[in-house]
């Protein structure tokens, strides 16, 4: 197999270093700074249907205790999955990269959110208050050089970072 056919742990080394020269070679174009969109549907109740790039759906719902039905995933568990998700790829990309094989990968990603806020009952903010992430991998490389790249590689993942600084999010409101 050659270098450009590699894989390890299901990832195409030789695709990955070919996408970061693209990267490199247009700083501004569109594999460097893609740009993702969701359009949510609302349905009826706080059902919604989003509907990605790609043509894929995700139902959204609240849980029955805030008066939804529990028919798709909350906000909440979409951002705790987009993070775990996120963090997941970068993991699994850079110790690909590094020539780590990984046995096996869990990231469980929780959080309470202030909905003692967001019903109005007090001020503040209605957020997660914190957001915890366990990562439970398996792998044969040694502790200390995995431990030490995941460290590395965590400011790299695009979702825990959003998070972790301010992002404008520019409301524009349409009327039929």
């Amino acid at each position: 197999m050659s270098k450009q056919e590699l894989e390890i742990n299901g990832i195409n080394v030789g695709r990955s270093k070919a996408v970061q020269e693209s990267i490199r070679a247009d700083g501004d174009g569109l594999v460097a700074r893609p740009r993702y969109q969701a359009v949510i549907d609302w349905r009826s109740g706080f059902e919604t249907l989003a509907t990605v790039a790609n043509s894929k759906t995700i139902e959204g719902d609240e849980p029955v205790a805030y008066g939804g039905k529990a028919n798709g995933l909350s906000p909440q568990d979409l951002l705790l999955t987009a993070v775990g998700n996120c963090l997941a790829a970068t993991f699994v990309g850079g110790l690909s990269a590094q020539g780590i094989t990984i046995h096996a990968l869990r990231i469980a990603v929780s959080g309470r959110v202030n909905f003692r806020v967001a019903y109005a009952i007090e001020r503040g903010s209605p957020g997660f208050e914190a957001i915890d992430v366990q990562v439970d991998i398996d792998t044969d490389a040694p502790k200390d050089k995995v431990d030490g790249l995941l460290k590395q590689l965590y400011p790299t993942a695009p979702i825990p970072d959003t998070i972790l600084r301010p992002v404008p999010i520019h409301l524009n409101l349409n009327f039929a």
